[in-house]
């Protein structure tokens, strides 16, 4: 039930939704002044949640401090939902969020951590494919170990890839390991949270910009991508805050 709620929530939590529905409320509002209301407040709305500057202001104080990190981790959690449902175990269709296993890849390279964990299955209602073995598969092709490869397969959440994972490194490990976790940027505040609810510490993998760019056009002129943006920071937010009215966190 908490699973198709959170999909119901993650619809609704999108800017063009609530810039629509109140557009709409203004064309068939009978009183004038009703109307004019209902669609100046559509237009401010879009105004406001297509504007860049806004939008990495709000983003800034949402995002979690960067910690000093050790020079080499027991294990690297890779938390899942970085690849299309559309997927194939050999044709992987990735989405905005490869950038966590682009990052993956470089630190057991580097040899920052010593093993991966894939945290995830499909995270879909719709979908049964298996998320963490398709990333194996295609971690593997890039030369990993699968020896260094340990898949986690039944979560469907944050909440269960930090519940599941941590049963599996704490299983394995007399000793408390140590654990490097990697995800999104937007992504950690929960994420963290949740591992903070079990007996594993992680530390999170933030790649921060010593200069933040910004343009004229951040400022004045709307961008369209940034609608994308506030609809995943959203979701985000209301996940976050969902999982403590539940108690996850």
């Amino acid at each position: 039930m908490f699973f198709i709620l959170s999909k119901i929530v993650g619809f609704i939590a999108d800017p063009l939704v609530f810039i629509t529905g109140f557009f709409i409320l203004g064309l068939f509002m009978k009183k004038k002044y009703k109307r004019r209301r209902y669609l100046l407040f559509s237009f401010f709305l879009l105004l406001f949640f297509s504007n860049g500057f806004i939008y990495q202001t709000i983003f800034k104080k949402w995002n979690v401090d960067a910690v000093e990190l050790k020079n080499n981790y027991d294990f690297g959690i890779l938390l899942g939902g970085m690849i299309s449902l559309n997927s194939t175990e050999y044709n992987l269709k990735f989405g905005e969020s490869a950038d966590r296993l682009l990052y993956t890849v470089k630190l057991y390279k580097e040899h920052s951590i010593n093993k991966i964990i894939i945290s995830g299955a499909s995270g879909s209602i719709q979908s049964d494919i298996i998320e963490s073995e398709y990333i194996k598969s295609y971690l593997v092709n890039t030369g990993i170990n699968p020896e260094d490869i340990i898949c986690e397969t039944q979560s469907q959440n944050t909440y269960e890839n930090a519940l599941y994972t941590s049963k599996i490194v704490l299983s394995e490990n007399k000793s408390t390991p140590t654990c490097l976790l990697i995800t999104s940027d937007y992504h950690y505040r929960r994420a963290i949270a949740c591992f903070k609810t079990t007996s594993l510490e992680v530390d999170p993998y933030l790649k921060v910009l010593e200069q933040k760019h910004i343009s004229i056009e951040d400022y004045l002129v709307p961008q369209s991508h940034i609608l994308r943006k506030w609809r995943v920071l959203l979701h985000e937010i209301i996940g976050y805050y969902t999982y403590k009215c539940v108690g996850y966190i």
